[in-house]
């Protein structure tokens, strides 16, 4: 995996010189109906993991310069909503019966509106945003149970979604943090899926290993892709959506069970290759 994922990186780095006109790029593959409803299915969680999850780290930051106590304050936070115009709340540390402390708005990932809730205003939670945060403690406490130990010391952000059809489940997502500047965590992100009943499943990690990415390879240029080998599905994953958003550039995706390369270029991804040779 570490051959490859050399190689790609220096296939796809930037030259040092002026750029040359851009290659139009080859036409995509045709998938099996299997295949195309996976990658939609990895494209719209990924779309809205990132959402949420720019949601959260803006909304914190906002929260902490209005709250610089919030540490004591504050139990935790949800993000609900549609992708384009998220919403989150921050919540007190009162387990039972938890209420609003804080909310703001987003709109296309920028903030565009927030506000510390005081004593006269309604701090009441919805009964669907209450089964939310349920979830995420259920997911964790499943998380813990299931001895699969985080990449880094840093507590995870995490992502819940909720059911996409009533009666459906809540995805809560664990993923490991950025905290470099020039790499990029893959490894040490998991999903637990709670039921409709409130019972957690068994966690599912997306890589058998803590792999970082290097953003800035030493003694090249900065890439314009980068790539890697995954071994556990036949079909990039909406983690893989996320990451491309967060780089800001495509990640090309070695799936071996299906023997496939993929493109994953922020939203949207492509088949490239079948076949693809070591």
């Amino acid at each position: 995996m570490n051959a490859y994922l050399i190689w790609l990186l220096a296939a796809f780095a930037a030259p040092a010189a002026a750029p040359a006109a851009p290659a139009t790029p080859p036409a995509a593959l045709p998938m099996s109906d299997a295949e195309a409803a996976a990658v939609h299915r990895a494209e719209e969680r990924g779309v809205i993991i990132y959402a949420y999850d720019q949601a959260a780290w803006h909304g914190t930051d906002d929260l902490a310069a209005k709250m610089p106590d919030l540490a004591t304050r504050i139990g935790g936070w949800i993000v609900d909503g549609p992708k384009e115009t998220p919403e989150i709340v921050f919540f007190d540390k009162d387990e039972a019966d938890p209420h609003a402390v804080y909310v703001a708005d987003f709109r296309d990932n920028h903030l565009v509106s927030s506000k510390l809730l005081g004593p006269n205003d309604d701090r009441t939670l919805s009964e669907s945003r209450k089964r939310l945060i349920a979830a995420r403690r259920t997911a964790t406490q499943a998380l813990v149970r299931s001895g699969l130990g985080a990449c880094k010391p840093q507590p995870f952000n995490t992502v819940v979604l909720p059911p996409a059809t009533p009666g459906g489940s809540t995805l809560v997502y664990f993923l490991t943090p950025q905290t470099r500047t020039d790499a990029v965590p893959l490894g040490g992100h998991f999903l637990v899926e709670v039921g409709p009943d409130g019972k957690a499943g068994a966690p599912r990690r997306f890589t058998n290993s803590c792999l970082e990415m290097p953003l800035n390879p030493p003694g090249q240029a900065r890439p314009v892709g980068l790539g890697v080998s995954h071994l556990l599905d036949p079909v990039p994953t909406e983690i893989h959506v996320f990451t491309s958003l967060t780089i800001h550039m495509p990640l090309f995706v070695d799936t071996e069970p299906s023997n496939s390369l993929w493109e994953v270029d922020g939203t949207k991804i492509r088949l490239m290759t079948r076949n693809v040779g070591h």
